[in-house]
């Protein structure tokens, strides 16, 4: 009879109310989970960027002293 009953009834508003809060916070926790992905995406492309910086200013610092000691030499020359 219980198993009648249950699916003779629709659900109580209660339970409907139920149904739509966990609806509405697996939802919540998609959107959560979606924006950690785009964090975690963005936070990866800034370390790339940081890192290619890094690459380029080391390039600039032996360039700078590759000149500086040339010059350095050509001065002493004259």
């Amino acid at each position: 009879m219980e198993a009648r009953f249950r699916r003779g009834q629709k659900k109580s508003p209660e339970e409907a109310n139920q149904m739509l809060q966990m609806q509405a916070w697996q939802e919540e926790v998609e959107r959560a989970r979606q924006g950690q992905r785009d964090a975690e995406s963005k936070l990866s492309s800034l370390e790339a960027k940081v890192q290619k910086m890094r690459v380029e200013m080391a390039a600039m610092k032996r360039d700078a002293e590759h000149y500086s000691r040339q010059h350095t030499f050509l001065n002493m020359e004259e």
